[in-house]
């Protein structure tokens, strides 16, 4: 465990900030869950964890070895799959949203403020623009507590009221348990439940850390250009029943889903260590 526990811990740390960095930033303008995750960009983003994932390894201070990082290409290029998550995540949440929420959060999306904030959404997502946030997005925090202090707590009230945080830290653990049990097993040395659970919670402040930070980043340079005004309009969205019913079905079905694709990782790349065979 000693020889791969750091690299991992640093390794979920980073990919956890991209979780953080899309919580709660979801759109609609259709009334099917299909169309809603097609409208809303969601697809994007589920694209964007294979390659986070991939370079993932490059904020490990220390020498990696070429099996390693071969190790950890192959098990990347057969995990994580954009379409296979999006198809599983819906079907989680099918039946779960009642015809008035889909009404109401089609409606919303397709006022002149839903599209506004669409868009802002979609382009923060983009590869340039998540490199820009990760530089921008610090300052621009640091910059609200005298410039802006009304919209930084709004932004921490959006955050406290979705649970964003608590959301986050719950994924995360559950991936990290999923991608450590993966990797033991293929190493042939599992551990009992409580085993795995207690290695990954020694790291749970740090990832709860990460993610507070993550989401307060992301959220100042998403809406930057938004109007206070139309800021609390879309924060009232949010906690509005069909909104909050949404974003509470699409997180706990990611969490799931996001495990399963862990756990195969994890598995996949001990095998290609050579840990054991497939």
């Amino acid at each position: 465990m000693t020889s791969f526990a750091s690299p991992l811990t640093r390794v979920v740390l980073v990919f956890f900030s991209f979780v953080a960095l899309t919580a709660g930033t979801l759109a609609v303008s259709a009334q099917t869950i299909s169309d809603i995750n097609k409208a809303n960009g969601f697809h994007e983003s589920l694209m964007s964890i294979r390659p986070n994932i991939a370079n993932a390894t490059k904020s490990i201070p220390m020498p990696l070895s070429k099996k390693f990082e071969e190790a950890w290409s192959d098990a990347v290029q057969g995990s994580f799959d954009a379409d296979k998550m999006e198809a599983a995540i819906e079907s989680r949440m099918a039946g779960n949203l009642t015809e008035k929420d889909l009404s109401d959060l089609a409606s919303f999306y397709a006022s002149p403020l839903g599209k506004r904030v669409t868009a802002l959404e979609i382009q923060a997502s983009t590869p340039e623009e998540r490199k820009r946030k990760k530089i921008d997005g610090p300052k621009i925090l640091a910059e609200l507590q005298t410039k802006d202090p009304a919209r930084l707590e709004l932004y921490r009230k959006i955050m406290e009221d979705l649970s964003s945080v608590d959301m986050g830290e719950a994924i995360a653990l559950n991936v990290a348990y999923a991608m450590t049990a993966g990797m033991l097993g293929a190493a042939g040395k599992p551990l009992k439940d409580e085993q795995i659970m207690g290695l990954v919670k020694q790291q749970a402040a740090k990832l709860r850390e990460t993610i507070e930070k993550n989401v307060m980043e992301g959220s100042a340079y998403t809406y930057r250009d938004l109007p206070l005004d139309e800021l609390r309009l879309y924060s009232a969205f949010l906690l509005s029943p069909a909104g909050s019913r949404y974003y509470d079905q699409m997180l706990a079905a990611m969490a799931v889903v996001m495990g399963d694709e862990a756990r195969s990782f994890g598995h996949r790349f001990f095998v290609a260590l050579g840990y054991r065979k497939a």
